[in-house]
């Protein structure tokens, strides 16, 4: 879904070959997070496959290859904003690329997508919070120890 998503969404920009959008999505997730050709271009290939990029090849040069995006390529990516955001290792990261795409949505799904990505940020505050908690509790009883001793 996440490199799915970004691709459709930074085609929904412009047309773009796969080495500017390997650079865009590393830009959007931080070098932290590294993006290989080896993942792009097969995405690109199985994009093309089913019907949501076209790939045209341009041979003046050195060749090539510029994805644009297809009416059932919008569809999708609507579907794909449209979704819940799955718990887990790429929460964060399929946020970011909902929240760098949101200016194709409606000023009312940018709100609700803001509100929601807020309350999943406000339970790690939650929880961060709880862990302070309990290092204070830990605190007070090695402090406590120490005076019994």
């Amino acid at each position: 879904m996440m490199n799915e998503l970004f691709v459709l969404g930074e085609l929904m920009e412009s047309p773009q070959n796969g080495y500017h959008l390997r650079n865009a999505m590393q830009a959007s997730l931080g070098k932290n997070r590294k993006v290989s050709f080896g993942v792009l271009y097969p995405l690109l290939d199985k994009l093309a496959k089913n019907g949501l990029i076209t790939i045209t090849v341009n041979e003046e040069g050195r060749t090539q290859k510029t994805a644009s995006i297809t009416d059932k390529g919008r569809q999708r990516f609507f579907e794909l904003m449209k979704q819940d955001v799955p718990s887990g290792a790429h929460t964060e990261e399929i946020y970011l690329i909902k929240l760098d795409s949101m200016q194709h949505l409606s000023l009312d799904e940018q709100k609700e997508l803001l509100m929601v990505y807020i309350r999943e940020k406000q339970i790690t505050v939650d929880e961060i919070k709880g862990y302070l908690k309990k290092l204070d509790e830990v605190k007070k009883l090695i402090i406590g120890m120490r005076l019994k001793s």
